[in-house]
């Protein structure tokens, strides 16, 4: 890949930042399936069948911690997760596009300095 302008860096940048204004609720972890007893005797969990509940689940400080999720809020939470994901991807490429721009700095300061170098040199002669 060639080199890309600081302007067109800037830009891209830019775009990813607004981009992230139109997050949407979010939340940190993995869904998960679970199969659980009710506790009830007489339901057919006690026999075997269990009932399956859905966790969510990340780690905090190294150990993992989950949180039940009612069913009723599966899809919501499903939703929660995929915009976590695409924050975490826009932060990223926005990272990356900060250090490219620091990099064409250096470079870009460097090349001035060598220029200015040379014509006072030929300005010498």
């Amino acid at each position: 890949m060639g080199k890309i302008s600081m302007n067109v860096l800037l830009v891209r940048r830019n775009a990813a930042i607004k981009n992230l204004s139109s997050a949407k609720p979010f939340i940190e972890g993995s869904l998960g399936k679970i199969r659980v007893s009710c506790g009830n005797p007489n339901c057919h969990c006690a026999q075997g069948e269990k009932h399956i509940s859905h966790i969510l689940t990340k780690k905090v400080n190294g150990k993992t911690k989950s949180t039940y999720v009612p069913v009723d809020m599966v899809e919501e939470v499903t939703k929660w997760i995929a915009e976590h994901r695409k924050i975490k991807k826009a932060l990223k490429e926005i990272s990356e596009l900060s250090e490219q721009l620091i990099k064409e700095h250096v470079s870009t300061r460097r090349a001035v300095s060598k220029n200015l170098e040379r014509l006072n040199r030929l300005r010498q002669t």
